[in-house]
């Protein structure tokens, strides 16, 4: 029986022929089956240092206001990494969220966290602007990771109101308080009492997002909420948010 990463590879195969993959980040012509260039791939700045792994900083926030209990990420918010997710974002191009799924599936295996979660799922995208993007980035990481892991995922769990606001002109005390505005639990949801979740997003930055996204999972019955996102912030005086 053919398997879903099976007919997807055919699929990249033969939509080669007519697009020919490119490069997600610099625009260069790749191999059919490869997800970007080389020397885009050697500039990503991943992590050279060890975060901690409750609230995925490198100098800890308060872990009494954490509702996640683990957070996971790739690589520093900064560079061609920046640019790379905002391609992601607006150019409908996913080789970099499923590079990057492949990448977060061998981290959550290696710490555990794929053998304990039951279910995944994603901070949701109001349905209007997911109909003019075309797709929801973090859904698509989401969706690539439980590909990679054969996890089950369920994107009706947590919904989004309709907002104007653009994240990054907004202090962190303004995102938490955004994001207790703009987030709710569904209604009509699958039960998830006991369960362990996991929840992606494209790029960590303040946590409040994250953070009221997990305290909702975790009012809903929710075991252990662990979370994951391509890239972080960093909080030294290079990368201070």
């Amino acid at each position: 029986m053919m398997t879903v990463v099976s007919r997807r590879l055919i699929y990249k195969f033969l939509l080669d022929f007519v697009y020919p993959n490119r490069c997600p980040i610099c625009g260069s012509f790749i191999k059919w089956d490869e997800l970007l260039c080389k020397n885009c791939e050697c500039k990503l700045p991943f992590h050279k240092k060890i975060l901690c792994e409750k609230c995925g900083k490198d100098k800890c926030l308060n872990h009494d206001s954490l509702h996640f209990d683990r957070i996971y990420t790739l690589m520093r918010y900064e560079d061609i990494c920046v640019k790379a997710i905002y391609q992601l974002k607006n150019d409908r191009q996913l080789n970099f969220a499923e590079y990057s799924a492949k990448l977060l599936g061998n981290v959550l295996r290696e710490n555990g966290i794929a053998q304990q979660a039951d279910i995944i799922t994603s901070v949701p995208m109001h349905r209007s602007k997911r109909r003019k993007r075309g797709y929801d980035q973090a859904q698509k990481l989401a969706h690539f990771t439980a590909m990679e892991l054969g996890i089950r995922e369920d994107h009706r769990l947590l919904g989004r109101t309709r907002d104007t606001a653009e994240q990054h002109t907004l202090t962190a005390a303004q995102r938490k308080t955004h994001a207790e505005d703009i987030y709710y639990s569904l209604a009509k949801h699958v039960d998830i009492k006991g369960k362990n979740v996991l929840l992606f997003d494209d790029v960590y930055i303040t946590g409040s997002t994250l953070n009221v996204c997990s305290g909702l999972l975790k009012n809903m019955g929710a075991k252990n909420v662990f979370c994951a996102a391509i890239a972080t912030t960093l909080l030294d005086e290079k990368h201070k948010e």
